[in-house]
């Protein structure tokens, strides 16, 4: 494999994934149809770059290497035997894993698809475990193993993460990261739209929208319940870029694109280009072809010298994309495959459009058919 300045994994037989590589870049894109591995290797990335952070000194990277891969079933908190032959290996023709080229410098963050669910009941989650806990030490259970069985075993360990980070904003809240400010009160007024708050004893999430009054009578607040999938599904990113995100750190989002109309996942990849430029390191998983073409438009804008396109379509000089700063994947008959990305005409995802075209080609048929019945009854 060719050297690149940036980091390469090769992936094997990991869930549907049989055999892919891909480089990490500032921001990297996996695509394609479901139950192809996206996941599977966004969580393993997720696991590298983690473990990482907790290692000292100099590291063999085929001593790190193998104790990930073998680590695996722990990540997924699934059973061994379907992780017997599967690696994910950093490949470095490096001395040390610390020598390899850029990691994430900071915190490391993954946003899961499951996040609008548990946002919901991530008190709920906890409660119950603090009483399965209290009932353990009354009945002489052994802690150790009920934990395991009963915390883990049910999530994917990032999953199990993001619900005790939830359960830890009240702390967190009270410092602000200062980096990305501007971007988290830019999250509020163009997709949420409207002001979030944690309750700073309870932990109860709700949200105000901006709406003009009625009657005399201002917006009432509400219960993160209560409110559209969209902003449930948006206030895990708000309240990362709000407290925690610097630059340097890795944000990694499972499909940025829940529940949020075209319009606002066209803002989505702007935002992200923003983010990217700020200095965050970003890993999608999408089925979004909104997202991708806003980000071909966002590339392709890197070659307007003189501005005047930006300025056209109302777009800002931190959301152009350098080609080099975007890596794009297609995961699919068991591979992971590369995109083209061309500074000209951007990621040339061909899944989305041979589904656009089938869609359209079959809409014509019934529409044209459709037609020509009924001018053959008329006449």
């Amino acid at each position: 494999m060719t050297e690149s300045p940036e980091p390469v994994f090769c992936v094997r037989n990991l869930g549907s994934v049989r055999r892919g590589s891909f480089v990490h870049k500032p921001l990297t894109i996996f695509c394609g149809p479901n139950n192809t591995g996206k996941t599977w290797t966004l969580y393993s990335l997720y696991h590298f770059w983690s473990e990482l952070m907790t290692k000292s000194g100099e590291i063999d990277p085929e001593t790190f290497n193998n104790a990930l891969s073998a680590s695996l079933p722990d990540l997924f908190n699934s059973n061994p035997e379907a992780f017997k032959d599967a690696r994910f290996d950093l490949v470095s023709a490096a001395a040390s894993v610390r020598s390899a080229p850029p990691a994430p410098t900071a915190d490391i963050f993954l946003m899961p698809a499951e996040r609008n669910g548990l946002h919901l009941f991530f008190r709920e989650l906890s409660t119950r475990r603090t009483a399965l806990l209290h009932h353990a030490s009354r009945e002489n259970i052994d802690i150790a193993a009920l934990l395991r069985d009963v915390i883990r075993s049910r999530y994917a360990v990032p999953i199990a993460r993001y619900i005790d980070w939830l359960n830890e904003m009240t702390e967190a809240q009270k410092s602000k990261s200062g980096g990305f400010h501007r971007h988290a009160e830019r999250l509020k007024k163009d997709l949420a739209g409207g002001v979030y708050r944690v309750a700073p004893r309870s932990g109860d999430i709700s949200f105000k929208p901006y709406q003009r009054k009625r009657d005399g009578v201002g917006t009432p607040e509400l219960g993160l319940h209560m409110t559209s999938s969209t902003v449930k599904s948006l206030f895990g990113l708000w309240f990362y870029l709000e407290h925690q995100a610097c630059p340097g750190a890795l944000l990694m989002i499972d499909e940025p694109e829940l529940n949020i109309h075209p319009e606002n996942q066209r803002k989505i990849a702007r935002l992200m280009a923003r983010l990217v430029n700020g200095g965050l390191r970003i890993v999608i998983s999408t089925h979004s072809d909104y997202i991708i073409r806003e980000i071909n438009s966002l590339l392709m804008l890197s070659r307007n010298d003189d501005g005047a396109l930006r300025q056209k379509h109302g777009y800002k000089d931190e959301e152009v994309l350098k080609p080099e700063t975007v890596g794009a994947y297609l995961f699919d008959d068991h591979k992971i495959a590369p995109f083209d990305i061309d500074p000209e005409d951007g990621i040339r995802t061909t899944t989305f459009d041979d589904v656009i075209e089938k869609i359209n080609k079959v809409n014509d048929d019934i529409f044209y058919s459709l037609k020509e019945r009924r001018e053959a009854i008329d006449d």
